[in-house]
């Protein structure tokens, strides 16, 4: 009796295993939209939008050993904003492509590949600036020569992604307005 209750213990165990792995691999159309679309609004203020509310904000980081956000450097504070974004990029990388979402991953992958890299050329240069006490005016130019280097590629790979986001929402029926 208890060697049947244990080999009917281990093949549940195997069972919700194979479901859960499966069902980490293949993503609904939903899932896979939420993913590698709606994420993308955390890239919406990407640039001097984004920057400066940043530097006007009071500089924070998430202690894991305290479980609550703490004061930072805003080097730190801009350092753990680009943490979460590579985190979203990381679940992007881990859908499993195939014909029907690839285009939208490819256009995902991108635009958060494209965001992150400038974030850490761009924002932690201007970061350390506001922890060193450099001149709002040497700021404001660092801002203004980030958003002229950047601004054009990322409103056209957002752009892209939204449009293919709008045909793969109109192609499985999914719920959602997409703004381009």
């Amino acid at each position: 009796m208890k060697k049947t209750l244990n080999n009917s213990i281990i093949l549940l165990v195997l069972i919700a295993a194979s479901i859960f792995s499966t069902s980490c691999t293949n993503l609904s159309p939903e899932k896979t939209f939420e993913i590698a679309a709606l994420n993308s609004n955390l890239l919406s203020r990407f640039g001097s939008k984004d920057i400066n509310f940043k530097l006007e904000s009071e500089p924070q980081i998430y202690d894991e050993a305290q479980k609550k956000m703490i004061p930072s450097s805003y080097y730190d504070y801009f350092k753990f904003d680009i943490a979460n974004l590579e985190t979203q990029f990381k679940k992007i990388k881990e859908i499993k492509e195939d014909d029907d979402n690839r285009e939208l991953l490819e256009a995902s992958k991108d635009l958060f590949s494209y965001a992150i890299t400038k974030e850490k050329e761009g924002y932690l240069p201007i970061a350390k600036m506001k922890d060193e006490k450099a001149s709002p005016e040497q700021i404001e130019k660092a801002i203004a020569d980030f958003d002229a280097s950047t601004q054009n590629d990322i409103e056209v790979k957002f752009t892209k992604l939204m449009n293919v986001a709008k045909a793969y929402v109109e192609k499985h029926n999914i719920n959602a307005k997409i703004g381009i």
